[in-house]
């Protein structure tokens, strides 16, 4: 689930190529002043369509975008209540819950009425958890918004957790875990966060630990609702063609007036290790070694967020002209694919450079990554790269505003994170303004290459000899 509050660049690609294509040939190479190559373009303009907010009778906040232009609704809303807030011991409630919200009825309809009644309007309504939020959704066309947005509220509000609904999502999930280690990548990425976060609740997979299904009941999930999807201490949204005023009286009559809230707790703030460099090695037999290297991130609302985004575009967040790929890929041939990426969160992300090699070129595939990062540490960027790297996210910025519900979502996104309201207004000229002293601080701020947890799944005798070099080598069984 996305929150929204970071632009999402879903056609970065595509901007890449069309600037690689502008950018190919040269002045030189035109033949006349009409040569294309020659042909200048204005800055890219955009300003996000107004998003109205209401505050409802119950003090949450309401965010709106009216479009006639499709007969279409859609209605969102979010509740502090992701997996960092599952109780120890009993890890996966949380994504367990938004689940059988959906599909274990309500007090009013058993689960198989409300499925047809969603199916039979041709709506869609889902309930999804990641770590920091739950979300519910739903899309349907207008003319069905009064009964569409009933049923919703519905299961919002009084999910009944049909017993065996939830039996059966918990052996959905219990075979989940059992064959989790089959994909080499999955394997890395979960060791990868639990040996960076420790005993942070970022730690344990949304999905939940070997075993921890059979400590929930059906209990649990009832006191999970109760606290967490209070509708005072959510965020709603909705787009499309609506009428304004029934829709804020149905909410308010809805939800009622304000209600004793308290919020729960943030997950404490995750810390670095200290020390060096932490090496582990996952033993499994794989056609490749899968290699990730990186340590705690940074918050969503952290004021260098920008920076830092642009920043990794150069190292290793770029498609087609990051400095890892081009180094492992392009010159080294050493991997297919490499990459790195700041995965931001309410509390502490993470940084993640990774890439599969030959575990005969592992340790040379990950001594260029060390290297990379320390290059960037040491301000070696051309200004050209920043610009590169600054054009990117400009002109991707328009793809996150392709619809009335992707822009209602992400100012419910900037009010969840924390972040100013004006936030999506002045992030093109926040971006713009990103200067090479500010990559520079980025990078030393928030790029640790000296002290980087790096996981290394491999089979291979020499493996573990050749990554030596890099620090003390611990073995590790995956859960």
């Amino acid at each position: 689930m996305h929150h929204g509050s970071h632009p999402v660049r879903p056609a970065a690609a595509a901007a890449r190529v069309l600037a690689a294509v502008i950018l190919a040939g040269g002045c030189a190479a035109a033949r006349g002043p009409a040569g294309p190559a020659c042909i200048s373009f204005p800055p890219l303009r955009f300003t996000p369509p107004e998003v109205e907010r209401v505050v409802l009778d119950c003090g949450a906040p309401l965010y709106l975008l009216r479009d006639t232009r499709l007969p279409l609704f859609s209605f969102h809303a979010m509740a502090r209540a992701g997996s960092a807030y599952d109780p120890k011991g009993k890890e996966g409630l949380a994504a367990l819950a938004a689940e059988v919200m959906r599909t274990g009825g309500t007090l009013r309809m058993d689960p198989d009425e409300l499925d047809r009644r969603i199916e039979f309007m041709g709506a869609e309504l889902a309930v999804d958890a990641d770590q920091d939020a739950a979300s519910l959704s739903l899309s349907c066309l207008s003319r069905d918004t009064a009964e569409a947005l009933g049923i919703a509220l519905d299961v919002l509000l009084r999910p009944a957790f049909s017993p065996a609904k939830l039996d059966l999502r918990k052996e959905q999930v219990r075979e989940a875990i059992r064959r989790w280690n089959d994909e080499p990548g999955q394997a890395v990425s979960r060791e990868f966060r639990r040996l960076v976060y420790g005993d942070h609740p970022y730690a344990h997979p949304v999905i939940g630990e070997p075993g921890s299904m059979d400590a929930i009941g059906r209990g649990d999930l009832l006191e999970f609702h109760r606290a967490r999807f209070n509708p005072s201490g959510m965020i709603f949204g909705a787009a499309g063609d609506f009428d304004r005023g029934a829709l804020v009286a149905g909410l308010n009559a809805a939800f009622g007036a304000a209600k004793p809230y308290l919020p729960p707790p943030l997950p404490p703030p995750a810390g670095n290790a200290g020390g060096g460099r932490a090496i582990f090695l996952v033993r499994k037999g794989t056609q490749q070694a899968h290699i990730a290297a990186g340590h705690i991130g940074i918050r969503r609302a952290d004021p260098d967020f920008i920076p830092v985004m642009i920043m990794n575009e150069i190292l290793g967040g770029g498609v087609f002209s990051s400095r890892l790929l081009e180094r492992i890929r392009s010159a080294e041939g050493l991997a297919y694919s490499a990459g790195s990426q700041f995965t931001p969160a309410l509390q502490a992300g993470l940084f993640r450079a990774s890439c599969q090699t030959k575990e005969s070129t592992a340790a040379e595939a990950l001594g260029i990554m060390i290297e990379e990062m320390e290059r960037m540490r040491a301000g070696l960027v051309a200004e050209e790269e920043i610009s590169r790297a600054r054009d990117s996210y400009v002109n991707s910025f328009v793809f996150n505003f392709t619809n009335p519900s992707q822009a209602v979502g992400q100012m419910m996104g900037v009010e969840f994170m924390g972040l100013p309201r004006d936030y999506l207004k002045t992030y093109l000229a926040k971006v713009a303004a990103v200067t090479r002293g500010d990559v520079l601080r980025a990078a030393r701020e928030h790029l640790h290459p000296d002290t980087a947890t790096i996981v290394v799944l491999g089979e291979g005798a020499d493996l573990s000899a050749a990554l030596r070099r890099f620090g003390p080598v611990r073995p590790v069984t995956p859960k």
